[in-house]
Parts: C-alpha cells; sequence; structure tokens
C-alpha cells in the first residue's frame, strides 16, 4: 500500500500489482542468495519440486512449479546440462518422460536445503516487526488459495470472466467467490 503523502491518505494497490512487485522483490532477494551458485532462482524452484518427489513425470514437474511445457523444458534442459537432473523414458508407457535427480542433483540439495532454511527464516524476521506469526500463517493460506484456485493462463478469463463481469456490475468483489 501507498501513501499519497500530499492527501495524507492511502492508495491500496490492485491485489495483482501488489503481488507482482512482491514476487519480483522475492525473486531479487533469491537470485542474490543463490549468487555463489549458478543455479536461478527458477531452476531452484523446479529442483525443489524433485527433491519432494524424484522421478516426476516432465509434465506433473510443471504442474507442481506453476509453470507451462515450455518453459519446463528449458529449465530442464538447462538443469541436465549442469548434470543435476536427467530425462528416463518411462518403462511401461515410452511417451512419458521422467525427470530424475542425479548424484550431483542430490548434493545440491543437501547443501541448499539448510541454505533456503536460511533465507525463510530471514524473510520471516523481515516479517516480524510488522505482522504477527499468525497474520503471517494466514498470508501463507491466503496466497496457497490463489496458487491451488486460479486457473492458468487464458483459461482464467475463460472460467471466471462472465462470473466476475457479474460481480464486478453489481459491486461484488470478484475474489469473495
Amino acid at each position: 500500500m501507498e501513501i499519497d503523502h500530499q492527501e495524507g491518505k492511502s492508495r491500496e494497490e490492485p491485489l495483482g500489482f501488489a503481488l507482482g512487485a512482491a514476487a519480483r522483490k522475492l525473486a531479487k532477494f533469491y537470485t542474490q542468495a543463490l549468487a555463489g551458485s549458478s543455479l536461478t532462482p527458477s531452476q531452484l524452484f523446479l529442483l525443489r519440486q524433485l527433491w519432494f518427489e524424484d522421478g516426476l513425470p516432465l509434465r506433473d514437474l510443471g504442474l507442481r512449479a506453476q509453470l507451462d511445457a515450455t518453459s519446463t523444458t528449458w529449465l530442464v534442459d538447462q538443469l541436465e546440462r549442469a548434470s543435476l537432473v536427467e530425462r528416463k523414458r518411462n518403462d511401461t508407457d515410452r511417451r512419458i518422460v521422467r525427470v530424475w535427480l542425479t548424484t550431483a542433483g542430490r548434493q545440491t540439495q543437501a547443501k541448499l536445503v539448510p541454505e533456503l532454511s536460511r533465507w525463510e527464516n530471514a524473510l520471516y524476521q523481515e516479517l516480524l516487526p510488522h505482522h504477527t506469526s499468525d497474520e503471517i500463517a494466514v498470508f501463507r493460506l491466503v496466497l496457497a488459495t490463489l496458487i491451488n484456485t486460479l486457473p492458468e493462463g487464458d483459461d482464467l478469463w475463460e472460467q471466471r470472466g462472465t462470473s466476475w463481469d457479474h460481480r464486478l456490475e453489481t459491486g461484488i468483489s470478484p475474489l469473495a467467490e
């Protein structure tokens, strides 16, 4: 939220803009935190999905990382060139390509998991002077709801457009669904 110093009033940014600005700041934070590594924040996020469940089908890996197929393939290409992952065709269905951590990928996990915990704690400590632990927990729930309920890309307006248009016309918040 910005303060309009001339008027002395607060001016609330649209939720999407505020989340986008926060995401850009967090991306810079992770880029700086990863400065000693050859990984980008996007590569790290994809790797983390494999740390939770190794051997995911390429398509599922992209869905869990909230990435489209092209971006997922591009990032896996990079991780494969860095020898952190490898692709293997499924024995029972050769159309399915699974992505597996290599030994180097597991070593990266062992190195970065404690670092991620430290970075997460730093972010949490940055928020605590401004918000309670309960508020931060609720914020995490709101983020999870947005991630898990909003459709991807163009589907958002195809699935929600009519409903949202009606709510906007009647003065009801479209996010109150």
